[in-house]
C-alpha cells in the first residue's frame, strides 16, 4: 500500500510557529515513513528594504539572512535526524510564497505543513499573506499548525 505522505514540504522561518510545525511534521513523517523537505526562502524584497534602512549593502544583508536561514534549516535537520526521519534541506531566494509553490510542483510534494504566525506588525501580516497565497494556489493539501 503506498504511503499517503511520501514527501512533506516544511517551510522554515525560525519563528516559534515554524518550530511547532517542524515538530508536528517530524512526528507525522516518523509515523508514515515520509521524507521532509525543509525549505527556507530568503525574501529578496526584504533584503532590499533592510539595505535601504540599515546602511548595509544588499550583499551584506543577504549573507546575514542566508546564515540565519541555514541555522534554522540545520536545527530542523538535527530534530529530524534525532527521530530517524529522512530530511532534505533547501535554501532559496525570492518571494516565500512563490518559492514554496515552485518547490511543491518541482518535487511532487504530497503535503505542505505551515506554521501560522500569531505575530502582529509587518512580519506577521506578511507571513499571513504568504500563507493565504499558498492556500489559494497549492495543488497539495496544506496543514496549518497554530
Amino acid at each position: 500500500m503506498p504511503e499517503l505522505f511520501n514527501k512533506i514540504l516544511l517551510p522554515v522561518s525560525g519563528s516559534e510557529e515554524s518550530m511547532k510545525a517542524a515538530d508536528f511534521a517530524i512526528n507525522l513523517a516518523k509515523t508514515h515513513g515520509s521524507q521532509i523537505i525543509a525549505l527556507h526562502v530568503i525574501d529578496t524584497s526584504v533584503v532590499r528594504q533592510l539595505a535601504r534602512h540599515s546602511g548595509k549593502s544588499p550583499g551584506e544583508i543577504e549573507v546575514e539572512m542566508e546564515e540565519n536561514g541555514w541555522h534554522y534549516l540545520y536545527h530542523v535537520e538535527e530534530m529530524a535526524k534525532d527521530n530517524k526521519v529522512k530530511i532534505v534541506v533547501l535554501l532559496d531566494y525570492g518571494l516565500p510564497q512563490e518559492g514554496i509553490l515552485t518547490k511543491e510542483r518541482e518535487l511532487g510534494v504530497d503535503l505542505i505543513i505551515f506554521g501560522q504566525s500569531r505575530g502582529r506588525g509587518t512580519r506577521g501580516r506578511f507571513i499571513e499573506r504568504s500563507l493565504h497565497q499558498v492556500l489559494e494556489n497549492s495543488i497539495s493539501p496544506v496543514l496549518v499548525i497554530k
